[in-house]
């Protein structure tokens, strides 16, 4: 690690977001605490304060390359933990005009539990000699003077009293229920502008066992939702330990049932063989859960008027994303990043601003693709540029199944490698050759 050190910085969330910033920010302090509210386990395991942890995860081709930089040898971790790995051209997805074409790309896709990713990364930063935890302990209100965030009033669970911990830069990575607008409100300060659109998604999930030794020809397969006419949908994903980990969908207010008979009979009523194939035929090993409330809202922090200097916000706290496009893990590394070159270019009075400008430029893009589509739920008119962005995605969509070329390069944008216009450029055309399973 290089660079000058910036003295003592806080990162609330010891969740995705706040393990990776924490890692990028130990590279420039000499001192980084991880408060987090819940007592982190010692293996790959769930906890309260992630309840989506139990549903799927992914990784964009991007966010993969820029973990790997942060934490080298991650793939190979991963895959010696058994998580698959495959050509994500070689994923199914069906659409409502079709399936996907098989194409081969440079994308890696590689399937996992977000519990097996979160605790060999926790393991690497919690190795770092300058990051300390604090855990089962919950941060409650901002430390300010001057316009200057300067800490965190947290209450350790252990004790019970309020514990001021103080720091030259705070980050707040507590996710998608984060409580920094009330922490804002107790500090006296306006409220942040709130964008928000809601698909009213909503995950129900389950476990089964994958035997040993079979291929049944796919790593993963998916049904998409598209509004307004196509509510329910699903996935399979191979996980590590020989597990298909099956997650059924439901947009515009509709949820798969959380029984044994309702989740099996929401699956048959797909039209994607695979998901059906791997509920009937696989021996389930886990209850079934539900996590909703998976609307978009992105917080204009970089718009947070009059600013408050020395504070940082990432991941879900700052722009939750509709899980179902896979953006978030990568968008939540982008950030880290971003935040680690503010910090190397600027005075921590400066830093922050500059982070929040340029975290704010890389989120128009994964923000209009993910709310455009999600916008046909909502019987509210949408705006000019979203309406145009839900035509051009709507018109992609439908061409897709009889072109792969055009495939590969939404591919290529939609893992954030290459940029949208790339769609705009000519590409051999290929008649649809039959059903792809």
């Amino acid at each position: 690690m290089s660079g000058t050190r910036r003295g003592r910085a806080l990162v609330v969330g010891g969740g995705f977001a706040g393990l990776v910033t924490a890692r990028a920010l130990a590279e420039h302090f000499d001192r980084v605490r991880v408060l987090d509210k819940d007592t982190l386990p010692d293996r790959a395991a769930h906890r309260p304060g992630t309840p989506q942890s139990r549903h799927p995860h992914a990784l964009l081709a991007r966010g993969a390359e820029l973990l790997e930089d942060l934490f080298p040898g991650l793939r190979e971790e991963l895959t010696g933990h058994g998580a698959p790995v495959s050509d994500f051209g070689q994923f199914p997805m069906l659409y409502p005009t079709g399936w996907s074409p098989a194409v081969r790309t440079e994308l890696v896709l590689q399937t996992f539990s977000r519990p097996l990713l979160e605790f060999l990364i926790r393991r690497r930063v919690q190795a770092l000699p300058n990051v300390t935890f604090h855990t089962a302990t919950e941060a409650e209100a901002l430390l300010v003077h001057d316009s200057r965030v300067t800490g965190v009033v947290a209450r350790p669970r252990s004790t019970g009293r309020p514990t001021a911990h103080e720091a030259d830069l705070v980050v707040v990575a507590d996710g998608r229920h984060s409580r920094l607008p009330t922490w804002l409100e107790k500090a006296d300060h306006p409220p942040v502008r709130r964008l928000r659109v809601d698909g009213k998604l909503a995950y129900t999930s389950r476990l089964y066992q994958r035997p040993p030794d079979t291929d049944p020809g796919f790593q993963a397969s998916l049904q998409a939702t598209i509004a307004p006419t196509t509510p329910s949908g699903g996935t399979v994903i191979a996980i590590e330990d020989d597990r298909w980990l099956v997650c059924l969908f439901g947009a515009g207010g509709i949820s798969a049932p959380t029984t044994p008979e309702g989740f099996d009979a929401y699956a048959a009523t797909l039209d994607n063989p695979h998901v059906k194939q791997i509920v009937v035929e696989c021996r389930p090993i886990s209850a079934i859960h539900r996590y909703s409330g998976l609307g978009g809202h992105w917080n204009r922090y970089d718009r947070l008027s009059p600013p408050l200097r020395r504070l940082a916000v990432v991941g879900d706290a700052l722009c939750a994303l509709n899980p179902l496009y896979g953006h978030g893990m990568t968008v939540a590394t982008q950030q880290a990043l971003l935040l680690r070159d503010a910090i190397t270019a600027h005075s921590l009075d400066q830093a922050d601003g500059v982070y929040h400008r340029h975290a704010a430029r890389t989120l128009l893009l994964p923000w209009l693709m993910t709310t455009s589509l999600d916008r046909g739920w909502s019987p509210e008119p949408a705006p000019l540029p979203a309406r145009a962005s839900r035509t051009a995605l709507l018109h992609l969509l439908h061409r897709i199944p009889d072109h792969p070329g055009l495939y590969r390069k939404f591919l290529n944008v939609q893992h954030m490698v290459a940029s949208p216009l790339t769609l705009l450029l000519p590409f051999p055309r290929r008649h649809r050759q039959g059903p792809r399973p």
